[in-house]
Order: C-alpha cells, then sequence, then structure tokens
C-alpha cells in the first residue's frame, strides 16, 4: 500500500480540488456541447482504464518512480473537474521537470496539457478541453509506457557479459575419460 500512496493521494487531491467549483474557477463544459457527448464516454474509459493499469504497475514494480505525476493527469483529464484542479497536476509536473531528467518530456507534455486545459476553462471551448483532456491523456499513458519498458542498460543475457560468464569450449576442460569395455564387468 505504501508504494500505491503517492498515486492514489494525487488521485484524490486532484478530484477533490476539482470539485470545488466557484464562481472564479472554470469547469470542464464538456457537458454543455452534445456534439462531444460520446466522446466524455471514451475519455472516462480511457482515463480509468489507464489509471487502473498503472497502480498495478505500481503495485508489481520493485521501485516505482514518480507514480504520482501518471495519476495526477490522468485524474485532471476528467470531464467536470474545476480548473483548481489542475493545481496538482501542474505542481508534480513542475517538480518533475525540474528535478526529474528522464522525467523531463513526459512532464512537459503533462503540462501542456495542463496549459491547454487551464486556458479551454476560461475560453468556454469543449474542443479545447479535449485537446487538453487527451494531451495530459498522452503524457500519462507515455510515462506508464516509459516504466514498463526495460532501462537501456538491461543485461539480457546476449550482451558482452554472457561471454564472460559462459563455460570455456570443451578442449581446455577436463572431461571424463572415455569408458573401456572390461572383461570383469561383462560389457
Amino acid at each position: 500500500m505504501a508504494r500505491l500512496a503517492p498515486a492514489l493521494l494525487a488521485v484524490m487531491a486532484t478530484l477533490l480540488l476539482g470539485a470545488v467549483a466557484s464562481s472564479q474557477t472554470g469547469a470542464w463544459r464538456w457537458f454543455e456541447s452534445t456534439t462531444l457527448l460520446p466522446l466524455i464516454g471514451v475519455v472516462f474509459a480511457a482515463a480509468a482504464g489507464l489509471l487502473a493499469c498503472h497502480l498495478a504497475q505500481l503495485s508489481a514494480s520493485p521501485a516505482p518512480s514518480m507514480g504520482a505525476l501518471a495519476a495526477g493527469l490522468t485524474a485532471a483529464a476528467l470531464p467536470g473537474l474545476s480548473v483548481v484542479g489542475l493545481l496538482i497536476p501542474l505542481a508534480i509536473g513542475a517538480y518533475a521537470a525540474v528535478r526529474r531528467p528522464r522525467l523531463r518530456f513526459v512532464a512537459a507534455i503533462g503540462l501542456a496539457g495542463v496549459a491547454t486545459a487551464g486556458a479551454a476553462a476560461w475560453l468556454n471551448s469543449p474542443i479545447a478541453h479535449l485537446a487538453g483532456s487527451l494531451i495530459m491523456l498522452a503524457g500519462a499513458a507515455l510515462q506508464v509506457w516509459h516504466a514498463a519498458s526495460p532501462a537501456a542498460n538491461d543485461n539480457r543475457g546476449d550482451g558482452a557479459s554472457s561471454g564472460f560468464w559462459s563455460l570455456p569450449d570443451g578442449s581446455s576442460c577436463a572431461t571424463q575419460p572415455a569408458r573401456t569395455p572390461s572383461l570383469v564387468s561383462g560389457e
């Protein structure tokens, strides 16, 4: 459970802050657009599947790496949240962009999605909301995929280390002497 704590806290904080709706914050206005209504279900399903995959990956990995970024981006991509809910993925993405060199590209994609979603809330543009949501989901999916792929320096057994650990050829090894037929044993 300790491995999942940062990711679950990011989801919880994003959803709780996103539920805070005030007159100053714009909310995702997808529900007002009947043409984008079918896409809402697709985004909900994609976000739920990606979050489930990410949490399963975090629970199985020996050393989870920055799991809160993908979880926060996935939660922020859901429609119906206020702009305040974007603060959590914004803070996590900014931290990852500055402190985690391996996650800079993913964090940049996530921050672009957060910026698009934040701007779209004040523009009241459902298409811009969709673009921001898809950019955030792409950043989260990229982090999940990156965490699942093996490191470039992993030994796969066919590298230079296999020559070091392999047995020498048969001519230089001690071998069992060939058996000769014995008259005593009846061979």
